[in-house]
């Protein structure tokens, strides 16, 4: 990251300053990233935040989607979280977010577990200058269910979720293990809506991808800003919100899947 100090967090903030562990930004194959991600829930023990992009086209299927005869042209990996695909690439940022168990920013209702994070984006995308919206629980009930649209994470709202003029820009999801709770967020800044309809749908992409652009998109579409800047307006959305302060570490021995 171009720019490694947070400062201090502001003064309402000083009497519950909580420290998090900040691991270095990765590229590289989502595989490992799935397996690093896995060793880090099962064997994290202090709250750590983590940012990692893919150096080649994945089509990452939720724990329990099936392909129904999508393509694999590109590599596929399953992760353990729920949901469905995501096209992930060198334009996607995908955010891992360690809690141990009780923490109070992972309370036992999986739902609301996702409050604090859709909230610390939209405040993120405001320090970009971007108008963004949290999605309540009576909206993603209330969105329009596309079948098709379905089998793509960004083809569908959940609560807690972020849009940007009616789109959604955030995707969310979550891994609870014994030892604690891992949320996970996703950004496009490119959102390939063509690449991932040709995934999923190979016989007949182009409807697919004209819906699916309607209802997701990239940041790259209403801000220029890149990975760095927009992990940084992150960092300062978490201080500022929830006075939450990071360090710099480094991942130990017991976290490192073999």
């Amino acid at each position: 990251m171009t720019d490694r100090s947070l400062g201090e967090p502001s003064p309402r903030h000083q009497a519950r300053t909580e420290i998090w562990r900040r691991l270095p930004y990765h590229v590289g194959p989502s595989a490992r990233h799935v397996a690093m991600s896995d060793r880090l829930v099962r064997h994290g023990r202090v709250p750590t935040i983590w940012w990692h992009s893919t150096d080649s086209p994945t089509l990452l299927l939720g724990a329990g989607q099936t392909l129904n005869g999508a393509a694999r042209r590109d590599e596929t990996v399953r992760r353990h979280a729920g949901g469905t695909a995501v096209l992930a690439g060198p334009g996607v940022l995908g955010l891992d977010v360690m809690l141990p168990a009780g923490h109070p920013l992972a309370p036992p209702d999986i739902v609301e577990a996702y409050r604090w994070l859709g909230e610390t984006w939209v405040g993120a995308l405001s320090n970009l200058s971007i108008d963004a919206h949290l999605v309540t629980i009576a909206e993603a009930r209330a969105a329009p269910r596309d079948p098709a649209l379905a089998a793509a994470c960004f083809g569908s709202l959940s609560p807690y979720e972020v849009t940007v003029a009616g789109r959604k820009v955030v995707g969310l999801a979550q891994v609870r293990r014994t030892n604690g709770t891992l949320l996970q967020a996703g950004v496009h800044l490119r959102f390939d809506a063509d690449a991932l309809a040709s995934a999923l749908y190979p016989g007949n992409p182009g409807p697919f991808a004209e819906r699916l652009r309607l209802f997701a998109m990239g940041l790259h579409e209403v801000t220029d800003a890149g990975a760095d800047t927009i992990m940084d307006a992150f960092h300062r959305a978490l201080t500022d919100s929830l006075g939450i302060a990071l360090r710099d570490g480094e991942w130990s021995i017991g976290e490192m899947p073999t």
